[in-house]
């Protein structure tokens, strides 16, 4: 490997993470600040009763409680727990990482001010949370799609900190420990999916790259699975897909931006430890079907 290979595939990879580093701070101080002053009761009391509206109501949230998709699984599920129903909590977990307004403006920074990018990614991923909310509501019920051996793990959270037990402790130092936690594992999916990303641009030969990134449909299929198995977190996903402008069809780049916050291998995982096999699959295959639709869109009739 040249040295010139080396020096471009370290100025590619340094500057994503330094680029995405401050984001995925403020969003985990945030996230850790909602986790630790904001209960679940409140989130609940404030949706509306209306199906079409409570929807709506809770995929727009996200504004009001911008917290990424590496936290929002955990809370939805409290949620649905907690008497929400199952086509509400799904749009919640689907639409918050991305209206999230810590994402939005990354996402405005990474693409150098192109409103249309901040744009596209906010209503396409509002949209299509929303309507897969209402479809959840006519195909499943949502004591069929919890598992019954689903049961919160007492009072240790997700951060691993107890916060019953240690009542000594200030507010203070529970926000501390949630943010910790959050850019433990936010920071090393950045840390990953920046690796590959500067792999990607540095190894892989520009013809083939061109070839397949301007493929109308071929483009859309490999940036969601890319998007799907790189796992990144919404607030730093814009950096890595913004790298990738000018190589692949804007509606890859927009189907990248949508699908990676609704669902990851990450999110895979962590659905299955609390949802059916079977929601999961249809829930997946919504997401996948409904991305893939809206990039499709995109580059029929944008020319970015």
């Amino acid at each position: 490997m040249s040295n010139s290979i080396i020096q471009n595939f370290s100025v590619i990879f340094i500057s994503i993470v330094l680029e995405a580093l401050p984001f995925i701070l403020l969003g985990s101080i945030i996230s850790a600040v909602i986790q630790v002053f904001i209960s679940e009761d409140t989130i609940a009391r404030i949706l509306p009763k209306n199906k079409l509206l409570g929807v709506l109501a809770a995929a727009l949230s996200g504004l009001i409680f911008p917290v990424c998709e590496c936290a929002v699984i955990p809370i939805g599920r409290r949620l649905i727990k907690k008497g929400v129903p199952l086509n509400m909590a799904v749009a919640f977990m689907l639409s918050v990482p991305i209206v999230n307004p810590i994402v939005l403006l990354s996402t405005y920074y990474a693409f150098h001010g192109r409103p249309y990018i901040v744009l596209l990614r906010g209503g396409l991923g509002l949209f299509i949370a929303v309507a897969i909310g209402m479809l959840v509501d006519i195909f499943q019920h949502g004591k069929e799609a919890i598992k019954l051996s689903y049961i919160d793990s007492g009072n240790l959270c997700s951060c691993g900190y107890d916060h019953t037990y240690k009542k000594k402790e200030s507010r203070f130092m529970e926000v501390i420990y949630h943010t910790n936690s959050e850019l433990y594992d936010i920071g090393k999916f950045l840390i990953l999916g920046a690796f590959i990303s500067a792999f990607f641009q540095t190894i892989i030969e520009r013809d083939y790259v061109l070839k397949l990134g301007q493929h109308p449909v071929y483009s859309i299929i490999a940036m969601m699975l890319f998007a799907y198995l790189i796992s990144l977190c919404s607030e730093a996903d814009a950096f890595i897909a913004s790298t990738f402008l000018g190589q692949f069809t804007p509606g890859a780049i927009i189907a990248f931006l949508i699908l990676g916050p609704m669902i990851d291998i990450k999110n895979t995982l962590m659905l299955s430890s609390s949802f059916k096999k079977g929601f999961i699959v249809k829930l997946m295959s919504l997401i996948f079907i409904m991305c893939f639709a809206a990039g499709f869109i995109v580059n029929a009739v944008i020319n970015i």
